[in-house]
Order: C-alpha cells, then sequence, then structure tokens
C-alpha cells in the first residue's frame, strides 16, 4: 500500500502534543507547577491567619485561587510556543516536501523528495496512536511517523491496515479521537 502526503508545522505540533500529554515526566511537572505554588500561598495564609493580618490573607488567597485557574491556560499556550519554537527549529526543511511511504506486512519504507529514505521492519513498531487530525506510529528505535488524516486520500484503507498489523504483531492501537491538548 503506497500513500503520498506533505507535512506542515501543524502536523508536528500535533505529535508534539500528543506525546508531551502522554509523558509521566511532563504530566507531573505539569501538576506539580500547577499546585507548588497555591500550597505556598495556603502556607503565607495560615501564617497572616495566624499572626491577625486577615486582609493580607484574604489577598493571598486571592491570588492562591487565580493562581490555580489561570496558570494552566497559560502553561497550554507555554508548550504550544515552546514545540513551535522547536519544530521551526529542527524541522523547518521537512515542512511542505512530499513523502511517500509504503507500507507492507514487514516493512514500512519512507521517501521524500530530497532523496532521503528510510526502511523499517514492522517489527520495531512499538504503537499505534490515533487522534481526530493523525495517525501516530511509535518505533522502538525512538523516531514515529505522522500520517495527517486529512491529507491522505485513502485514509479507511490506511486504517484498517494499520488496525490489522498490530493486531498481527500484538502492538496497541489507541484510538483516542477526543484527545485535546489541554
Amino acid at each position: 500500500m503506497l500513500i503520498t502526503y506533505q507535512l506542515d508545522e501543524n502536523d508536528f505540533l500535533q505529535y508534539q502534543l500528543y506525546t508531551a500529554s502522554k509523558s509521566e515526566r511532563i504530566k507531573k511537572k505539569r501538576l506539580k507547577s500547577k499546585i507548588i505554588i497555591p500550597i505556598i500561598y495556603g502556607l503565607i495564609i495560615a501564617f497572616d491567619l495566624y499572626k491577625g493580618n486577615t486582609n493580607s490573607a484574604i489577598v493571598f488567597l486571592a491570588m492562591g485561587i487565580l493562581w490555580f485557574f489561570l496558570y494552566p491556560l497559560w502553561e497550554k499556550r507555554h508548550y504550544i510556543k515552546h514545540y513551535k519554537g522547536f519544530i521551526k527549529e529542527n524541522y523547518q526543511n521537512r515542512f511542505n516536501k512530499v513523502v511517500v511511504i509504503e507500507f507492507a506486512y514487514d516493512f514500512i519504507s519512507s521517501n521524500d523528495i530530497s532523496g532521503s529514505e528510510m526502511k523499517i521492519a514492522t517489527s520495531e513498531i512499538e504503537e499505534i496512536n490515533e487522534i481526530s487530525s493523525s495517525i501516530f506510529i511509535k518505533f522502538n528505535i525512538g523516531n514515529s511517523l505522522i500520517l495527517p488524516k486529512n491529507k491522505i486520500q485513502n485514509n479507511d484503507d490506511i486504517i484498517l491496515f494499520l488496525r490489522q498489523l498490530a493486531n498481527s504483531l500484538n502492538v496497541k492501537y489507541n484510538i483516542e479521537n477526543n484527545w485535546k491538548w489541554k
């Protein structure tokens, strides 16, 4: 089975954000960042209340509540900005280049117009992740293939093939069509 498509900055961004959302290290870091400051504010509030500084305690309470609810919105945009910069720096030469991928039951071959070629045995597939906009094929060697659904013509055939391949290889095929970066 042969497919041809072009990747753009948004395809790489979706991949980076999805990968970050599944990383245990990043999940813990994000949770810590959201919780630590309100805890510090809580300690200051307790100290202020102990000292009888009610007005100061109320100010820190308001700041803690605002931090807890507004920080995730800021952090979401911060990660997007960070990954956009990373993508422009590291993948800019791969934008809008025609990629040809050949799928077989024993290998996946990828070629682009610039002449780079990759051939990987399907036994190297670690997992396949499908979100509403893309399919990400993750390999044991650390890299992945990004397949943007809206740029592939025979989308249903590819999805069916990849599900059968995952089943035959006993590899996870995760469907998360409701995934969103939060």
